[in-house]
């Protein structure tokens, strides 16, 4: 099946790339073949997003609109909700079977959180009459779809590319891999003492390196698991707010492909930390919980916590490997074309 896919990222500069790409690769082993629609040069077809604040949304639109306005060669569409609004229409007219992709529901705070939200479920509206299906990331969305057809596809990880041999430290080394966006709150988490590594970019660099936490720039996808495999605990600390509640953390399963103890927020469709020791959850946005979590695994024998992250591996690799979360969107797709 051709599959056109159309994103408002950049695929070789954006931080959620890694997600995107690998659930692509894991459905072209499925049989598909993937082209794109995206803020890429290079790809299958170039769309303009403007960098400008207040007008990302609307060039982005104006845009695809332009570009799905001549023939698509495509026998179905992954639509990222930023993109609906301006692809439904030209869709429609080609009689292109289209599915609602909602990975990234919005997190900004203010009135750009509020003009995200509206259009957020202007596209929603939209899916619900006119499109074939949808694609979610937690079962938290899945009422977003209403009477649609729906997979749930939590965030995965290519697991043979985490298969590292790591050595545990006597003295553990936290590590966050990830956005570092003042929305996430991670000051929060340095003033802990915790003795964490950020790894990534994102609007609260500066203040995080003013607080003197130890800040590190964004890596390459290829060298995440390198870079786990030096850390002891992977550690994810949301903020209590909702739109948090539904989150997939792919870093979670990148933290646990790489053999490492995981204290992260419970949100999204998490495994039950009852049958999976590695695993420490902790309600959002609190402080104390997730300071206790972190220090029991510190204080565990090294070869304990070594024990604990070959359990994380497995789990990863029988439940987080994109071969697996992958086969929700793919029974969706052959069921619905």
């Amino acid at each position: 099946m051709r599959l056109l896919w159309i994103t408002h990222r950049h695929l070789e500069l954006d931080l959620t790339r890694s997600s995107r790409l690998g659930l692509a690769k894991a459905l072209e082993r499925h049989g598909h073949e993937i082209q794109w629609m995206s803020p890429t040069p290079g790809l299958d077809y170039f769309v303009n997003r403007s960098k400008q604040i207040g007008f990302g949304h609307y060039s982005f639109t104006r845009s695809v609109r332009l570009a799905c306005s001549s023939s698509l060669e495509a026998d179905a569409v992954l639509v990222e909700w930023t993109a609906v609004e301006g692809a439904y229409k030209d869709l429609a007219r080609q009689k292109i079977p289209w599915f609602i992709l909602d990975r990234s529901p919005p997190v900004s705070r203010g009135i750009v959180g509020f003009i995200q939200r509206r259009q957020h479920n202007r596209a929603w509206q939209i899916a619900r009459k006119h499109a074939s299906g949808a694609v979610v990331k937690s079962s938290y969305h899945q009422h977003l779809a209403g009477s649609l057809p729906v997979a749930v596809v939590p965030a995965g990880v290519e697991v043979i590319n985490f298969e590292i041999e790591r050595e545990d430290r006597e003295i553990p080394c936290c590590i966050y891999i990830g956005s570092l966006a003042k929305e996430r709150e991670l000051s929060r988490v340095h003033a802990m003492n915790l003795n964490v590594i950020f790894i990534g970019s994102g609007n609260d660099v500066e203040r995080l390196q003013r607080a003197g936490a130890d800040v590190r720039p964004e890596l390459q996808i290829e060298a995440i698991p390198e870079v786990l495999a030096t850390a002891d605990i992977g550690i994810m600390h949301l903020p209590n707010r909702m739109e948090w509640r539904g989150a997939s953390p792919l870093k979670i399963a990148e933290y646990a492909a790489a053999g490492l103890c995981v204290v992260t927020s419970d949100v999204g469709d998490m495994p039950d930390p009852d049958g999976n020791p590695w695993l420490r959850l902790v309600p959002l946005g609190d402080d104390a919980a997730f300071i206790e979590a972190v220090e029991e695994f510190k204080c565990l024998p090294s070869e304990i916590r070594q024990d604990l992250g070959k359990l994380a591996r497995e789990w990863a690799r029988q439940k987080r490997d994109w071969n697996i979360v992958s086969k929700s969107l793919n029974s969706l797709l052959m069921d619905q074309i």
